[in-house]
């Protein structure tokens, strides 16, 4: 298997960085862990996970700035031919773990940038947004990070003009991992400000009777249509569309 350096840059994501890191641990052969300025538990939810592949470094700044400096930091500590996204509200299914496995194999010479589907929760475990894709994958001798977050993307390191069709491949749909987003992240959310709450709601969303993650903890959820959850289905999507005709979000 090609060997992957997981890079995990965090900031208040107390109740999923555990998940979040234990699901891709299995492919990771260092998980390398940039807290920048956490004032909840994640730092002591991330030193208790048992394993001798995280390393920790602390930073005090999380200006826009500072994230993509911090990304770049974080390629140039890389020795791994791949390194790998993963934010603490990023949880992967095993069974796409798995298959990431397999497709790494795979992988042309000419590819830099894997595409990875996502799914977002939305307001709870059983509301759910169409699939879409994001650039989780890299090879790290050619990628860097450019432009402030939040609009922070990848670029090729001797041609950062070159559009991302030239270098990058999209894995199956059936390879994604969940999105926490949009959901509780902290007992510290509102301290973030912009740089938690900037992605408008996605709509439609849909209806999701699992199956779930299996490190995630569910605490009642439905594992059938209930009228509970078929007025939450459409009071979510009311409520976008409210907020959208008014350019509130």
């Amino acid at each position: 298997m090609s060997e992957i350096t997981v890079h995990c840059l965090l900031r208040n994501e107390e109740k999923f960085v555990r998940q979040a890191i234990m699901s891709v641990l299995p492919i990771a052969q260092r998980v390398l862990v940039y807290d920048t300025g956490s004032t909840d538990a994640t730092l002591d939810v991330v030193s208790s996970i048992d394993s001798d592949k995280i390393e920790i470094v602390q930073k005090k700044s999380s200006g826009s700035r500072d994230l993509t400096e911090y990304r770049n930091e974080m390629i140039e500590q890389t020795t791994t031919e791949w390194f790998m996204l993963v934010d603490g509200d990023e949880i992967y299914p095993a069974d796409s773990v798995r298959r990431i496995v397999d497709e790494m194999e795979r992988i042309p010479q000419n590819i830099h940038r894997i595409v990875v589907h996502r799914r977002h929760f939305v307001g709870s475990f059983n509301l759910i947004s169409p699939v879409d894709g994001l650039g989780r994958i890299f090879r790290t001798s050619r990628i860097r990070i450019r432009k402030d977050y939040p609009y922070q993307t990848s670029c090729l390191r001797d041609d950062p003009s070159a559009p991302f069709n030239q270098f990058s491949m999209q894995f199956p749909e059936d390879i994604f991992f969940f999105h926490c987003n949009y959901l509780v992240r902290s007992s510290k959310d509102a301290e973030l400000g912009r740089f938690r709450g900037w992605r408008k709601p996605p709509f439609p969303v849909h209806p999701y009777l699992g199956p779930w993650p299996e490190r995630l903890e569910l605490n009642g959820i439905a594992h059938r249509m209930t009228p509970k959850l078929f007025c939450a289905w459409m009071g979510m999507n009311a409520r976008v569309l409210w907020l959208r005709r008014f350019r509130l979000i």
